[in-house]
């Protein structure tokens, strides 16, 4: 993990989200994911989460119901009591 926080340190100006999604999608779970479909399908729902959308607005949402955020109190209680508060 330290190694992929120095590589986004690196593009201070924009986080390099197409990296990050190949990285994600194709070398972690690639090399367990034999069917393209299923490749193709682990590429769209890390859209979801590494966009410019995501990164940059405070009130973008993972799911249709809202539910799941990024929370913005960046304290470690704050992560805490959001992760508690999921279904």
């Amino acid at each position: 993990m330290k190694q992929l926080i120095i590589f986004i340190d690196q593009y201070p100006e924009k986080v390099p989200l197409d990296a990050l999604n190949y990285l994600t999608g194709e070398c972690n779970y690639g090399g367990r994911v034999t069917d393209d479909k299923d490749r193709r399908l682990i590429s769209i729902v890390l859209k979801n989460f590494y966009n410019d959308e995501a990164h940059s607005d405070d009130n973008y949402k993972f799911s249709p119901s809202g539910i799941y955020y990024a929370p913005t109190n960046r304290e470690y209680e704050g992560y805490l009591d959001y992760i508690k508060s999921l279904p």
